[in-house]
């Protein structure tokens, strides 16, 4: 099985940034039924108070790295990526089996 966590830290206003975050995560949450080899997804939204944070993390769980890659050249989830991409600032990823 293979783990794929990425974080985005967005650029924009509160709640312009917010409201990106929201629809984002639920395009993402959809995916597993409609995305062969994407096991799960779990997204979440910072609410910490620090300053700084990154904005969204989210772990994908695929079965192998072929799988990861047919993920990530899927259609629905290159329009999920749309929704926030204007706004990315900033992305950080670790992939990894377990």
């Amino acid at each position: 099985m293979v783990k794929h966590i990425v974080m985005f830290r967005l650029a924009g206003e509160d709640a312009e940034r917010q409201a990106m975050a929201e629809r984002f995560k639920a395009a993402l949450e959809a995916l597993p039924a409609t995305v062969e080899g994407l096991t799960s997804i779990e997204v979440g939204l910072n609410d910490g108070p620090a300053a700084g944070n990154w904005h969204i993390v989210l772990t994908a769980v695929c079965p192998d790295y072929e799988a990861l890659e047919a993920y990530s050249a899927h259609p629905a989830h290159l329009a999920c990526v749309a929704i926030i991409k204007p706004a990315i600032e900033a992305r950080a990823c670790v992939d990894y089996t377990f």
